[in-house]
């Protein structure tokens, strides 16, 4: 087995990882510009994904509540001039009648914005990521990206009445004891 560390690297190290291989974040993703200005500011990464859906992606090298407002800024901006992108970007086969799409890309997340998540109607994904450096000549660095599920929102629990749950009884004589026995209790 290589020996390895774990390392720290700078946000744009970590773009530079994942504009070179695009794919190890998800299958079929094609890189096609970072550093974009927008009126927010520059826009981390966009892609392509295997679906030709246009993916905007915010990048930090820390845990930060805030790229989820940072990322929907920019998905905001990239949404409305969509068929803008589409035609400069025509090499990249974008389809513009696709909804697009945000990836947020840290080495971790925190409960907070992982609840924010839930609530938000845009296709979000989040990735996790690991740097690691091989101890052997020539050192390699790589990063490692996982998925993070986004935590469903809850169901309200059916809190059921007295006659409901009597309902359930189909026995004449049974439920006639049951009756009269939470009358007693009452």
């Amino acid at each position: 087995m290589r020996k390895y560390e774990t390392v720290e690297i700078s946000e744009s190290q970590l773009e530079d990882f994942v504009r070179q291989e695009p794919g190890h974040i998800e299958g079929g993703l094609i890189y096609v510009d970072h550093q974009r200005r927008t009126r927010q500011g520059r826009l981390d990464m966009l892609f392509v994904d295997s679906g030709k859906a246009l993916v905007v992606a915010e990048l930090k090298i820390a845990e930060d509540d805030g790229m989820l407002a940072q990322g929907i800024d920019y998905y905001d901006y990239i949404t409305s001039n969509i068929e803008g992108y589409a035609r400069a970007y025509k090499d990249k086969n974008i389809d513009f009648k696709q909804e697009a799409r945000l990836f947020l890309i840290a080495p971790e997340f925190s409960t907070i914005l992982l609840n924010r998540c839930k609530w938000i109607d845009i296709p979000i994904s989040l990735f996790t990521f690991q740097c690691i450096e091989f101890l052997e000549d020539p050192k390699e660095i790589v990063a490692v990206f996982n998925e993070i599920t986004i935590p469903a929102i809850a169901q309200p629990i059916e809190v059921y009445t007295k006659e409901q749950h009597l309902d359930y009884v189909t026995d004449c004589d049974v439920r006639k004891l049951l009756e009269q026995t939470l009358e007693e209790i009452q």
